[in-house]
């Protein structure tokens, strides 16, 4: 028989926001993992003791947070989403008959009192932390890698600019080294020169990222690392699109060893952090690292010949490069703001020897070779390579980098970005993370 289900009258019903919830729902179990109450003590110093009641800032970040865990990227339709969806009230405590905190107070909360702030830093350290009490990080094996997000800019909105152009506090560290070490008689001045760079005029802190097989636009660098026993997030920095990936690394590496207390062992990146900084200040720490050696080489110093620079043998001792054909190559000179070390071959040596066509052709006078001050670190560091413990290494950095970048570009909102200014993409990043670690945290638990 066909029922027909016409003129039913609106009926009053009694009932609450907890016999509606779900016994088994993903935000219940995080409600009960993961007590948030510990941002009030966080945004306290933010907010007057008089006026009128805020907004709780509490309800407002995990609104914030149910965005980012259920990849609602505008905060307009987050709100709609939050007024229809009874599991977000319950996690939320808005009830039935309250009010949803229009989108607007988001954006107001995040300009007015949470701008020049780290409170998402602490947020994403504070839940680092609860997983680390959990037993889902060791900090045995960090793992690290980037990806690119494009940045809310056109790209035909350019402008070239003139730009400081002074060697990196790394390298002004070695030289200070080379001045102590006798390389060099005085002091390094560095002269004020610049250089041009382009700059968007939309999102003037983003960088035009130019890598093979990457969009040439204007991007963020979103750099990770995370540890290799679950894959939980351990640190989250963002600089322009234009930084190589080694440059904030050894940095940020130290950085969350030191404010976590990991008693690290090793860590493991991809070729693009092969440099001698790293390997220096891990091996420093007594940390192995796991970094494949370059696709091609960065030495100026490789000529278009048979023999390159691996071919040549370092006497440590005497401080001299023996070439192939037995002969010898002596420091010549330090390369100032480049950390390299230079070696030259006589004269007569390279004019009489046999292998000269092969070594530096007819159009050279003698071979030199460059070796970077701490070539050393590099050197140990490289014996690591092609053992069990990096090839696992390497595997898990497979798996975990590069698997959760794939998670969160898909279900996380870090695919793009509608935000423009380093520390708004930064927001969006730590909050990305934020999301892929309380997932992984409830489902341990």
């Amino acid at each position: 028989m066909l029922n027909r289900n016409e003129n039913r009258q609106m009926k009053m019903c009694f009932v609450t926001l907890e016999e509606l919830m779900p016994q088994e729902h993903f935000l219940r179990d995080l409600d009960r993992c993961v007590d948030f109450s510990f941002i009030y003590d966080k945004v306290e110093a933010l907010y007057s003791n008089t006026g009128r009641p805020s907004v709780d800032p509490v309800m407002l970040i995990k609104m914030m947070l149910i965005g980012y865990l259920y990849g609602i990227e505008s905060e307009r339709r987050l709100e709609q989403e939050v007024r229809v969806n009874i599991a977000y009230r319950w996690f939320l405590g808005i009830e039935l008959d309250e009010p949803v905190p229009d989108h607007s107070t988001i954006s107001q909360l995040r300009r007015r009192k949470f701008s020049g702030t780290t409170i998402f830093q602490e947020i994403f350290d504070e839940i680092v932390r609860k997983c680390m009490e959990e037993g889902l990080v060791t900090g045995k094996l960090l793992l690290t890698d980037s990806t690119h997000i494009r940045a809310n800019a056109r790209n035909d909105l350019r402008e070239v600019i003139e730009v400081p152009d002074t060697p990196s506090e790394y390298m002004q560290k070695l030289d200070r080294e080379a001045f102590e070490m006798g390389l060099i008689k005085e002091p390094v001045e560095y002269p004020e020169k610049t250089k041009e760079t382009i700059k968007s005029t939309t999102d003037p802190d983003s960088g035009l990222l130019n890598r093979p097989g990457k969009p040439n636009a204007f991007c963020y660098l979103n750099h990770q690392t995370c540890d290799a026993e679950n894959g939980i997030i351990t640190d989250v920095f963002v600089t322009k699109g234009n930084v190589n990936d080694c440059t904030p690394h050894t940095e940020r590496l130290e950085h969350q060893i030191d404010k976590f207390g990991f008693a690290t062992e090793a860590v493991c990146a991809d070729g693009g952090y092969d440099n001698c900084e790293v390997y220096a200040s891990m091996m420093k720490r007594k940390i192995n690292t796991f970094i494949p050696k370059k696709s091609k080489p960065s030495s100026k110093t490789n000529y278009n010949s048979d023999f390159q620079p691996e071919h040549f043998i370092y006497n440590e001792e005497e401080d001299i490069y023996v070439c192939p054909a037995g002969r010898k190559l002596h420091y010549s000179s330090y390369l100032k703001g480049r950390g390299y070390k230079s070696y030259l071959a006589s004269y007569n040596d390279c004019q009489k020897c046999c292998f000269r066509n092969q070594c530096i052709g007819k159009s050279k006078r003698a071979r030199r070779i460059q070796r970077h001050i701490q070539e050393d670190f590099r050197q140990r560091q490289m014996q690591n390579l092609n053992t069990p413990e990096y090839h696992n290494a390497i595997r898990l950095r497979q798996i975990w980098c590069e698997g959760n970048f794939a998670h969160q570009k898909e279900r996380h909102n870090l695919r793009r970005t509608f935000k423009r200014g380093i520390e708004k993409i930064t927001e969006q990043c730590l909050l990305s993370a934020c999301a892929l670690n309380l997932k992984r945290l409830v489902k341990a638990i």
